[in-house]
């Protein structure tokens, strides 16, 4: 008899329910016996974090799910026509366990390497391994190899028989029988093929995480101050996965000269002085870094702009404001891990996809935490899951963070996340509630393409409305902001998180690309209308504010404090796949593709081609031993 096309369908999709539950069950059996492996760190962790790493890691599982039901879905949608559903299926369903059985035999071992080496087995662990595959049980005995390797095919012949007894199970719910193919229209077996393709289609969702933005990133398991129990979250197959596909980038080198020359070029580059003249006139004030999405030279009319930015630029007048102050590259994450931790990025690789490599950072934040600033928030109205904003911001240590989460479906945007005006609000009223000294970081977000903002058009050029939309809130704020009780004993520092091409659309050879503002401003502040014309960058900041509090940057190897006296007056910046050097005299652009500089203006006689590429050498070098 006749074979329905729903039939089939609701076969398919019984099957992949029944192969969404065995992975949950598969990899919540890893992390029990990863928690057990590494007893004594989950003691310290404590019962309760331990309950939510398990939560926060189901998101990773769904997705390794997600992958082979598109498979299945596929092999369905293309066999289905020809070959009898239960059949498709089952073989499917022993595809799964096999793999299943694999995973389940190969877990556990990487629980123990995880004991020896703090980390999950990434790219560059399994080339390692493939070189010297007895590091895996380096440190156990003979017999205990063989004992795992017995258990470990037994656990597997488990994992693959479960797998093919709930195929079975779920297609003697759904009703699969033998149907006949011979009577089945051509037009049911098309429909049916449709819809299995609609089917795998919709698996994207889980693969990618949600539906969101931000698809799915290592940086989602961060949810804890605790490493451990952020590494609890992480599917270790789904890791491997994301780390194979960035290991290409991430084993990029520039060799321009011998390591004994770049290293004292460098050198003579970061010669610090710690004596610098001091701009604040308390010991310990509050600390607000508002980092302003895409705020570029070309909206600013002090740094030879439109005047998008009103406020910003009379705020300039009641601080310290930087005119020779650059982007360290061109993107968010860049530029946000660039302010917060004073670390350069590396033209076609960003540091923040690598959480294993951040996390070895030197951290402004935490710097902070050290010498007494304890209350420390962290604001963005977007989706903190985004570029792996969230494994960057927990690492730093801040002690509460507030996202799009927090606010209301009326006060959100059309795409990022909640409008700026919002969520200034929510700054001062955090800042109202806070012990203090505290450290906030608020990351803007209107500004961001496509530019839709809440407010009339004031400017013609959508960009350039958009940061004065921004602009205005930042006006509000910092007027309601001196009539607080914490205004006296407050810094704010104001700075882009990179660079734009503006509405001329302009490349990196223009240095309005790149120019962005930086700004000291508040009551804590003992100068006015001071203009610094020292070159500096967004790596900077770190060693400047630390520098003023009279607290050592030991560990920021990149940044230089731009207020002492015989600072190096320099910016580099990066893009796609070259670099900048910026001095008094020099402008220089060089494309790492045509190995040549394609922009070099220099008022001296002789052009420093060398100190750029020092530079870019020295960050290469040292992204590689984090």
């Amino acid at each position: 008899m006749s074979y329905s096309f729903f039939a089939k369908v609701r076969a398919l999709i019984f099957t992949l329910i029944a192969n969404l539950v065995f992975w949950l069950i598969l990899f919540f059996s890893q992390r029990i016996v990863f928690m057990a492996v590494n007893s004594v760190k989950a003691i310290d962790e404590g019962v309760g974090g331990l309950f939510q790493a398990l939560g926060h890691g189901v998101i990773f599982d769904v997705s390794i799910w997600g992958y082979f039901a598109i498979l299945t879905c596929v092999v369905v949608a293309i066999f289905s026509p020809f070959v009898r559903m239960r059949r498709i299926l089952g073989v499917m369903n022993v595809v799964v366990g096999v793999f299943g059985a694999i995973f389940a035999f190969l877990l556990p071992a990487e629980a123990i390497t995880y004991k020896a080496w703090g980390h999950h087995v990434d790219a560059a662990s399994l080339m390692m391994l493939a070189d010297r595959p007895g590091l895996l049980f380096a440190s156990v005995e003979t017999w205990f190899e063989i004992l795992y390797i017995v258990i470990g095919l037994i656990v597997g012949s488990v994992f693959c028989g479960l797998s093919i007894m709930m195929g079975k199970l779920a297609m003697r719910l759904a009703g699969c029988g033998d149907e006949n193919l011979k009577g089945e229209a051509l037009g049911s077996k098309i429909v049916a093929t449709i819809l299995s393709l609609i089917v795998g289609g919709l698996m994207i969702i889980p693969v990618r995480g949600g539906v969101g933005l931000a698809p799915l990133n290592t940086g989602n398991a961060y949810f804890s101050q605790s490493v451990f129990a952020n590494h609890v979250c992480v599917n270790p197959i789904w890791n491997f996965m994301y780390s194979t596909k960035r290991a290409k980038q991430a084993d990029i080198k520039y060799s321009f000269m011998s390591e004994d020359v770049m290293e004292e070029r460098f050198e003579s580059l970061m010669a610090r002085q710690d004596t610098c003249p001091k701009i604040f006139n308390c010991e310990r004030p509050n600390i607000v870094v508002i980092l302003l999405e895409s705020f570029s030279a070309h909206g600013i009319e002090y740094l030879g702009g439109a005047n998008a930015t009103p406020c910003l630029d009379s705020i300039r007048h009641t601080g310290l404001y930087f005119n020779n102050f650059f982007a360290s590259a061109d993107r968010s994450g860049k530029g946000l891990l660039a302010v917060m931790n004073g670390y350069p990025s590396l033209p076609t690789i960003r540091i923040i996809q690598f959480p294993q490599k951040t996390q070895n950072l030197p951290s402004l934040a935490k710097r902070l935490r050290e010498n007494g600033y304890m209350s420390q928030t962290f604001l963005y109205g977007g989706d903190i899951n985004f570029n792996n904003f969230n494994s960057l911001v927990t690492q730093n240590g801040f002690d509460k963070v507030i996202t799009q989460d927090d606010f209301s479906s009326d006060q959100m945007g059309d795409k990022w996340g909640a409008h700026d005006q919002y969520v200034f609000d929510r700054l001062l009223e955090t800042m109202d509630n806070q012990a203090q000294p505290f450290f906030d970081f608020f990351f803007t977000l209107s500004s961001h393409e496509p530019y839709t903002v809440p407010m009339g058009r004031k400017m013609t050029d959508d960009y350039l409305n958009s940061m004065y939309y921004t602009d205005s809130c930042l006006g509000r704020f910092m007027r309601e902001a001196r009539g607080k009780s914490w205004w006296d004993k407050t810094v704010f520092v104001f700075v882009a998180d990179h660079g734009h091409p503006g509405p001329d659309n302009v490349g990196e050879t223009d240095r309005r690309k790149f120019n962005i503002p930086l700004i000291m401003a508040g009551g804590a502040l003992a100068v006015r209308d001071s203009m610094v014309t020292t070159y500096g960058a967004q790596t900077d900041i770190c060693a400047t504010l630390l520098g003023q509090l009279g607290i050592g940057s030991e560990g920021f190897t990149f940044s230089k404090n731009l207020l002492a006296p015989t600072v190096k007056s320099y910016a580099f910046f990066d893009f796609s796949d070259g670099f900048g050097y910026v001095t008094p005299d020099n402008y220089q652009v060089y494309d790492n593709q045509m190995k040549s500089y394609i922009r070099i203006d220099d008022s001296s006689a002789n052009a420093d081609t060398i100190s750029g590429k020092a530079y870019l050498q020295k960050v290469a070098a040292d992204f590689h031993t984090r």
